[in-house]
């Protein structure tokens, strides 16, 4: 009996000291996380209260199951399309290429950086460029928005380049971080976004988190060469869409979940409003439709029922302290963790209204859509990480 005490007395003290070299390390690996610095400089942010409700037009389909996967394999991170008046289509590559395609086939047209070995690769990135929002002027040039680099004109025949506006030189005094998407008026006039004047493309989980203002919109003329800024203090700044008539525009404040209107006519012009809030999702492209509508891609989405505890944002946006520990101990690649595997567009009327969404509720097809462009007949759907570019028969899902 003795025995058996003296046994179970050590086997406590062993367990207490155990305990204790437990408590002494988690409190050292406390201390130590408290004394690294943090790599984001998170505001508190409370959104929209309550939660989109997955009803009425915002009601989970299937409709993004249809999809054809065009190229897959063959490309990596198509973030937007546009098209000629031929009918070939056109999208930048994450590894910095401009592709041209039809419906069976894929060619690239030239690069905004450097070919070297390792592009499209997060540390090469800046190197080799990451072309984004694009569309043809009414000379037939393409243009386009590099992420890294700045406003480019691109002759799609020649592969020919020429710099419109460079992100070191920027507006205002103040470089181009993260050149995002860009829309153009019939009069010549470009309109694009600067999605934060902190960080770049590669870094934009931490601008997420983060809910900072730090995004412009920018007007450029091409008959002078010269730009000026229109809007800053925006969230995330996005995707951009001119409405059917150019009266307005709309743009993506994406980490707030909101897309903002622009008069650019009438007696509002140069006024704001909110387009659309607390929407079911992190708005990302936007694109006019032919009924005059807006697709608008969501990077990733937010709703009712999202998961247990609820949206991650939504949870951790109050608390800077949380955000700043987050990104401490978390690696940027793990930040995709939270994101639920749900793809969604939503099309909206030209006052702000959902009347219809397309879904992939469980992400058999794709995970997530960026972009959702209208064109003879078709849906075409890209995303950065995206390894092809969908295909829907807008036949198939009427």
């Amino acid at each position: 009996m003795f025995y058996l005490k003296q046994l179970s007395s050590t086997l406590q003290q062993k367990r207490m000291t155990s305990v204790w070299i437990f408590s002494a390390l988690f409190g050292l690996m406390v201390i130590y996380i408290s004394m690294i610095p943090s790599p984001i400089q998170p505001n508190s942010y409370v959104y929209p209260k309550p939660l989109p409700i997955l009803e009425g037009a915002l009601q989970r389909n299937t409709l993004l199951q249809k999809a054809k996967k065009l190229f897959e394999g063959q490309i990596l991170g198509p973030e937007s399309i546009t098209a000629d008046k031929n009918g070939v289509l056109y999208t930048g590559a994450q590894d910095g290429r401009i592709l041209a395609f039809n419906s069976t086939h894929l060619w690239t047209i030239t690069r905004t950086g450097k070919d070297v070995p390792g592009c499209g690769s997060f540390e090469l990135e800046p190197v080799c460029g990451r072309p984004k929002g694009l569309k043809f002027n009414k000379n037939g040039d393409l243009l386009v928005l590099d992420a890294y680099f700045g406003l480019l004109k691109v002759n799609v025949t020649t592969g020919q380049m020429e710099m419109l506006m460079s992100s070191k030189t920027g507006i205002d005094g103040v470089p181009f971080s993260f050149l995002n998407s860009l829309d153009i008026v019939e009069s010549g006039l470009v309109y694009f976004t600067d999605s934060t004047t902190r960080w770049g493309r590669r870094h934009y989980r931490y601008e997420v988190i983060e809910v900072n203002a730090l995004g412009r919109l920018i007007e450029y003329n091409p008959e002078t060469g010269t730009a000026r800024q229109l809007l800053g203090n925006l969230h995330l700044a996005n995707g951009l869409a001119l409405s059917q008539d150019e009266s307005f525009l709309v743009l993506a404040e994406m980490s707030v979940c909101r897309l903002t209107k622009y008069y650019l006519k009438g007696p509002k012009a140069g006024q704001t409003e909110i387009f659309a809030d607390n929407l079911p999702g992190y708005p990302d492209n936007i694109k006019i439709n032919s009924r005059g509508n807006f697709y608008v891609g969501l990077g990733a989405v937010r709703y009712e029922g999202v998961s247990k505890l609820g949206p991650f944002l939504d949870l951790v946006g109050p608390y800077p302290g949380i955000k700043n520990f987050i990104a401490k101990v978390t690696p940027l690649f793990l930040f995709d963790i939270f994101v639920p595997r749900h793809a969604i567009v939503l099309e909206l009327t030209p006052d702000g209204k959902v009347c219809t969404s397309l879904h992939d509720p469980t992400g058999e097809v794709t995970t997530a859509v960026g972009e959702a462009y209208e064109h003879m007949g078709y849906i075409y759907l890209a995303h950065f990480k995206s390894t092809f570019i969908g295909q829907i028969d807008i036949r198939d899902i009427q």
